[in-house]
């Protein structure tokens, strides 16, 4: 990235991580294209030269001012002067200080330009190279500035959406006046499909059409003539999770065009003034939105783990269950075919769903499995004489199953879940659906409709299992009485941590013995009318879900043709839906964020100041920035904005392919001076396949390219031209040992989109290296490149193949984060409790994989999320030290649920915070202290050294001596009489 001109207007600025270990670093390239002079600092990507060009003021680090308003975290930025020649440093308490962040240094003479938050908003500071002095020179408050730039004799701003320009001379600032008129393609009306931005769909009581809710609209399409009816027109308005009444004569959804939303009901036609039902004093969002077959009631779930019913005939709304688990969710209603009848699960406080029954009649509610096994996806037989529903003895084991959240325990356990189909007889002496053990139809099962009372004494004791299938069931829905239809996950043979189960939609017709029928694969969603006769069901698609609607009885093996869902539009006017986006969103943060008091901010007052800047906001990606800057007042990390129907950039991107190996210009040539070497063959990431690193590739290094598929290459033509949309495809690549082509070779190699990954396990392996040869082998290194798949993969390779050393450094300088590695905790910290003695071999300890040596953490700035709260867990279970730099502070974590935007944006909100056995909240805006600062000094690497690695190899050194190994008593062998 291109950051200037160097003071001689020689050479021009540029971030890169193009070094060894692939970080980002500041470097020089002459004009001329001569081959680039390092500035090896670390991590820095932004600076300012002094007037001589002989020392750079730079920031090393630093989060986004928009993400992260007044952030207070270990990532705080400091700004440091490094001398060119050599590298040296100097840090000046001023300009580093530990409260405060630090942006754009301005080096005009001797004095030193740059904004800081050190007086809670950022601001324009001075400091006087030579006297020391620091002054403060504009003061702005609330609103502060966002960038700047510098001239000779001036700096401009800005602030407040406003140019100001600070005179160095007058020492005053003053508004300059900027009118522009520019070109706003995206505000015109326009026509877009909706089903690129479908919520919900569901057949009409009668199959003949599909009731839609899209872009905040409720469209009625009609299968047969392709054609949609758009049966609100309200671009400014959100009407969301629309659903036919039983009968047909009745659309609900809910709607926010009263700024809050409400539950609206409206004739089927769309037309009319809406019965309105205000659910409750303080509005939030809600879900789920299930007719009772009666059509008297509607019940809804809302995001304060409540489930609620609405009585249509009084116009009011009753709490009916609320959760103490935030894994709550969804609660999947599912009314009797009566309308009595209210079933749902429900996490009680051991976290365990339960299936109960509500009673419309009477208002009581009444527990029906035990509350100790996972109860899940009840739904009732249309014959009124069951009540389907799943269980699992070993759901709880992956938290991560009703959480929707990483952690490294679920995820390994995820795969392992297994959850059965169960009945439960509603009424006294009905007999259940399949016979015991054989699982063939019964014989006095009977599937015509029935109305009457529910038995809820002994209710438990007449719950049976439904077929003999083990599945990983994600959800279920009745069809015509005795048919059930059920989206099941299917994992691959051999999931991995990453690996994603395949959706699968199976039918049961129960009267046949309920052998699970095949309808589709790769379901994103699926519904029924309300006679069970028609089955709606979308598949993932490119622009939107492919959605199939045919009779709910069609064979499974029938052909099915897609729907025509070309008609299905919606007429969009982008300035009045940005209104409804901006509502939304304060919405969002004011019913999201973890703390109710958000963090001391105004939140009503904020919208109103920045809703003065929405009508200059004429594209959808001014939008986000808008969102990034004012919930950047909340001062909090995982806050992340993006997405929104924003113009495509007209075509997939051309992906350049790299050779994994670097160059420098020689007599009109690259010449290959490094090549990467390819990481371990175990390894399953493809990224780790160097090009130039495979057997039949005759490349070395000192060899000059001559050619890239026929044509030749030379250094007046920058490199990677040659190698546009040529990642991940086999190129054919001609080297020779002199630049004159003397002898040239061949080779067809298949270069990588990217080099980040190989470039870092490179400096990874060369680190293992230098930790074995330090230490005369008896010290592991194992580097974590991240907490997900990846990184567990290295962590389990570089452990379990050093159990025997004396001790192991774990490397995360740069991990970004993952998933929580709670699980690896676990095992650095468990200990052998016995052994086994074998006739052949060595005595086995048990547990059997565990780490008997020292263990040192290194950990630096870059360190995020995850990779935060492992160095956390790591300090909390005392496995040793911890060196290298503060992390970044952020290990708050995103929202488990939030509503996208109609037009498909997305706003993440964090809706929890892990907080410190000793009462403080830990990481976020604070970071992981090491138990030793040190940093990575920009000298001692441009000499080939690491000083906190160095640290880490002494310090697992010293500790190896304090660790007393395991060593039991082991008896003399027993002699008997």
């Amino acid at each position: 990235m291109v950051r200037g001109w160097t003071p001689d207007g020689k050479g021009i600025l540029f971030a890169s991580n193009r070094d060894g270990d692939g970080f980002w670093r500041l470097y020089t390239i002459a004009r001329d294209g001569v081959m680039p002079s390092m500035l090896p600092f670390p991590e820095a990507s932004t600076g300012s030269f002094s007037p001589d060009g002989t020392r750079i003021a730079y920031v090393p680090f630093a989060v986004s001012w928009d993400s992260w308003r007044h952030y207070r975290g270990g990532s705080t930025s400091p700004i440091w002067i490094g001398g060119l020649a050599d590298s040296t440093l100097e840090k000046r308490e001023a300009l580093s200080r530990p409260d405060a962040n630090n942006r754009a240094p301005l080096w005009i003479g001797e004095t030193l330009y740059f904004l800081s938050d050190r007086t809670g908003t950022p601001n324009l500071f001075s400091h006087d190279l030579q006297s020391g002095r620091t002054e403060q020179l504009t003061r702005f408050a609330g609103h502060g500035i966002r960038a700047a730039a510098a001239a000779p004799d001036a700096i401009v701003f800005l602030t407040g959406g406003e140019i100001h320009l600070y005179d160095l001379a007058l020492r005053e600032d003053r508004r300059i006046d900027v009118r522009l008129t520019v070109p706003a393609p995206e505000l015109g009306r326009r026509t877009v499909p909706a089903a690129r931005f479908l919520e919900r769909m569901v057949p009409t009581p009668t199959g003949d059409r599909l009731i839609v809710s899209a872009r905040g609209e409720v469209l009625s399409f009609d299968p047969k003539a392709a054609r949609a009816e758009n049966l609100t027109r309200t671009p400014g308005v959100a009407e969301r999770s629309a659903a036919p009444s039983p009968d047909g004569r009745w659309l609900a959804w809910f709607s926010d065009v009263s700024g809050e939303y409400e539950l609206h009901v409206v004739p089927a036609g769309g037309s009319g003034e809406p019965r309105r039902v205000a659910v409750e004093e303080r509005p939030s969002f809600y879900r789920e939105l299930t007719w009772s077959p009666d059509g008297r009631r509607i019940a809804f779930s809302d995001k304060r783990l409540a489930l609620w019913v609405a009585d249509l005939g009084e116009a009011r709304a009753e709490r009916v269950a609320t959760s103490s688990h935030i894994g709550q969710g969804e609660y999947h209603p599912s009314w009797s075919p009566d309308g009595r009848w209210l079933a749902w699960s429900q996490a009680l406080d051991n976290r365990i769903r339960t299936v109960f029954l509500w009673d419309a009649r009477e208002g009581r509610s009444h527990q029906v499995t035990d509350g100790r096994v996972q109860a899940e996806h009840p739904t009732f037989d249309r014959s009124g004489r069951y009540l389907y529903f799943t269980t699992s003895a070993n759901a709880r084991t992956a938290t991560a199953d009703d959480l929707d959240w990483g952690v490294m325990s679920s995820s390994l356990a995820r795969p392992l879940v297994v959850r059965r189909l169960n009945a439960v007889v509603l009424r006294k002496g009905e007999a259940p659906p399949l016979l015991a053990i054989v699982g063939e139809p019964h014989p006095r099962a009977r599937w015509e409709p029935v109305a009457g009372e529910v038995d809820v004494a002994g209710i438990g004791d007449r719950i049976v299992p439904v077929s003999g299938d083990e599945r990983d069931f994600a959800g279920l829905a009745a069809g015509r009485p005795g048919v059930l239809f059920a989206l099941v996950n299917e994992w691959p043979a051999t999931p991995g941590a990453d690996e994603d189960p395949k959706p699968v939609l199976y039918r049961y017709v129960l009267s046949k013995g309920g052998q699970p029928e095949k309808i589709a694969e790769g379901v994103v969603d699926f519904s029924l009318s309300a006679d069970g006769s028609t089955l709606a069901y979308g598949t993932g698609g490119r622009g939107g879900p492919v959605v199939t609607m045919l009779a709910s009885d069609a064979p499974a093996d029938a052909e099915s043709k897609p729907l025509d869902l070309a008609g299905l539009t919606v007429e969009v006017d982008p300035a009045t839906e940005w209104q409804q986006i901006y509502r939304e969103v304060w919405r969002i943060a004011r019913d999201w964020f973890y703390d109710p008091g958000h963090h001391g901010q105004d939140l009503a007052e904020l919208e109103r100041h920045y809703a003065a800047f929405l009508p200059g906001v004429v594209r959808r990606a001014d939008l986000n920035d808008l969102f990034e800057r004012m919930l950047g007042h909340l001062s909090i990390s995982h806050l992340i904005v993006g997405g929104g129907d924003q113009p495509s950039p007209g075509g997939p991107p051309e992906r350049t392919g790299l050779l994994g190996a670097d160059y420098e210009i020689d007599r009109g040539r690259y010449r290959i001076s490094r090549i990467y070497r390819s990481g371990h063959p175990n390894a399953g990431n493809p990224l780790l396949r160097a090009p130039l690193d495979q057997p039949g590739v005759d490349v070395r290094e000192g060899d000059y390219l001559l050619a890239i598929d026929g044509q030749e290459v030379r250094a007046d033509r920058n490199l990677y031209s040659y190698l546009v949309g040529k990642g991940m495809k086999p190129v054919e690549i001609r080297v020779a040992a002199d630049p004159a082509g003397r002898e040239v070779r061949a080779a067809t190699v298949v270069p990588l989109p990217g080099e980040n990954t190989l470039r870092r396990m490179d400096w990874a392996e060369r680190n293992r290296k230098r930790v074995e040869e330090v230490s005369a082998g008896r010290l592991a290194y194992v580097y974590l490149p991240n907490q997900g798949g990846p990184g567990y993969e290295e962590l389990l390779r570089g452990l379990l193949g050093s159990l025997d050393a004396d001790g192991v450094i774990i490397d995360q300088r740069y991990s970004p984060g993952g998933i929580v590695f709670d699980s690896v905790i676990e095992m650095l910290r468990s200990r052998p409790l016995y052994a086994y003695a074998w006739r052949e071999g060595g005595d086995l300890p048990i547990p059997t994989n565990t780490v008997a040596g020292s263990k040192v953490l290194l950990i630096n700035r870059q360190n995020g999320s995850a990779a935060e709260t492992f160095a956390h867990m790591w300090k909390l279970a005392g496995l040793g030290p911890v060196l290298g730099t503060r992390t970044f502070g952020g290990g708050i974590g995103g929202a488990l649920f939030s509503p996208r935007l109609i037009d498909g944006g997305r706003i993440t909100i964090p809706n929890r915070a892990s907080y410190a056995p000793n009462g403080t909240w830990g990481i976020e805006n604070d970071g992981v202290h090491p138990d030793a600062e040190i940093e990575w000094d920009p000298a001692a690497w441009r000499a080939g050294r690491d000083p906190q690695l160095e640290a880490a190899i002494k310090a697992v050194l010293e500790e190896a001596k304090k660790v007393k190994r395991w060593a039991p008593k082991k008896p003399g062998y027993p002699k008997y009489p």
